[in-house]
C-alpha cells in the first residue's frame, strides 16, 4: 500500500472531495427507469460490493486520476530489482540468503518472499489469460480483450551481480540511449553523476562522446543533469570510464577532469541503496574451524582476600 496526497486550492480540493462523496453516496441507488434484467444485474453488483465507504473512494478516486474505465486494469510497470539468489532459492541449496530483499526504485525495500509471490502471481495471471485466450480462439470468440488484458501489467525484473551492488548492462547500436537502456541508466544512476550534484539526472549522456567513436551501451553511459550536460562539452572539460561495473573491478566509475586541472571520480551508488552491505557468505557457526584458544577452560583463581562459605556463615 501507499499515500497519495494532494495539495491545492481549497475551493479545487474541496469541489472534488464533495463531488466524490456525493458519487459513493448514490453507489447504491439504482436507476428505476432501467429495464428489469438491467436492474436485477446491477442490484446483484451492489450487494456483492461489500467495500467500506472509504475504501469506495479511495479506488473511485484513483480510477478517475489514471483515467481508467471502471474494473479496468491499471496498466504499469514495475521495476523489480534482486539477486539470482532472491529469486530463485532453490536453486542455491533451497536457503533464502542472508539479505533476502528486493528493491523497487521509487518506492523502497520489500521482502524476498513479497517478490517472489509478486512474479508467482504474474506467471499465474499470465497463464490464465493464456488459457482464455485459446479457448476463446478455439470457441470463435474474439480473443482481443485476453490478449489486451494480458498486457496491462508488466513487471521488469533487473538482476544484479552476485554481490547485489551493481545492475547488469545492455547494449545497444543506437546513438541515443532509449528504450530499455535509458531505463537501465535511469535507475543506475538516479542522480547527477557529477560528485555534489544531487540534482535528478534527467538526461543519459556519453561520458565518450559519440563523435568521438563512443559508445551507446550501460559503461559508456552516464546519468547527468541538464546543466552538467551542457558544461561537460565545454573546452577543458574531460571524462572517461575508469570501471565498466560489469567485472571484478567494482562498480561503475568515472573520472572528470575540469578545466582547472582538477580530477573528480564518480562511482554509481548501489542499485540497493545507500545503506547497502556486501552481504556475508552463508556459512553456519558450527562450520567454522575452531580456534587453539590457549584461555579455554581456564578459571581464575579468587583473590587471598575472598572469603569462603563457611567463613561466611560463621561471620
Amino acid at each position: 500500500m501507499a499515500w497519495l496526497s494532494i495539495l491545492g486550492p481549497v475551493k479545487d480540493v474541496i469541489g472534488a472531495h464533495v463531488a466524490l462523496t456525493a458519487e459513493e453516496k448514490r453507489r447504491h441507488v439504482l436507476d428505476p427507469d432501467l429495464p428489469a434484467q438491467e436492474w436485477e444485474a446491477a442490484a446483484a453488483a451492489a450487494r456483492a460490493d461489500t467495500r467500506s465507504r472509504g475504501a469506495w473512494l479511495a479506488d473511485r478516486a484513483l480510477e478517475l486520476l489514471s483515467g481508467r474505465a471502471k474494473d479496468q486494469p491499471q496498466p504499469v510497470e514495475v521495476n523489480l530489482v534482486m539477486t539470482d539468489r532472491v529469486l530463485l532459492p532453490a536453486a542455491f541449496g533451497g536457503k533464502a540468503p542472508a539479505d533476502d530483499v528486493a528493491v523497487i526504485p521509487g518506492w523502497g525495500v520489500i521482502p524476498g518472499a513479497d517478490a517472489r509471490a509478486h512474479i508467482a502471481a504474474l506467471l499465474d495471471r499470465a497463464g490464465d489469460r493464456a488459457s482464455d485466450a485459446a479457448a476463446d480462439i478455439g470457441s470463435g470468440r474474439d480473443a482481443d480483450g485476453a490478449s489486451d488484458a494480458a498486457a496491462f501489467v508488466w513487471l521488469r525484473r533487473l538482476f544484479t551481480d552476485p554481490t547485489g551492488r551493481n545492475l547488469v548492462a545492455l547494449d545497444s547500436v543506437r546513438r541515443r540511449f532509449e528504450g530499455g537502456l535509458r531505463r537501465f541508466l535511469e535507475l543506475r544512476d538516479p542522480t547527477c553523476r557529477v560528485p555534489w550534484c544531487d540534482a535528478p539526472a534527467t538526461q543519459s549522456d556519453h561520458a565518450r562522446s559519440h563523435a568521438n567513436g563512443g559508445p551507446t551501451d550501460a559503461s559508456n553511459g552516464q546519468g547527468l543533469c541538464q546543466r552538467h550536460n551542457l558544461v561537460k562539452e565545454l573546452n577543458g572539460w574531460h571524462v572517461r570510464v575508469q570501471s565498466t561495473g560489469l567485472d571484478s573491478t567494482g562498480a561503475h566509475g568515472i573520472r572528470i577532469q575540469t578545466p582547472t586541472g582538477r580530477i573528480h571520480d564518480s562511482t554509481a551508488p548501489p542499485i540497493l541503496g545507500e545503506g547497502w552491505l556486501e552481504p556475508v557468505p552463508d556459512v553456519h557457526l558450527q562450520d567454522l574451524p575452531l580456534a587453539n584458544d590457549p584461555w579455554h577452560g581456564w578459571i581464575p583463581d579468587p583473590p587471598e582476600d575472598w572469603l569462603t562459605r563457611d567463613e561466611l556463615q560463621v561471620a
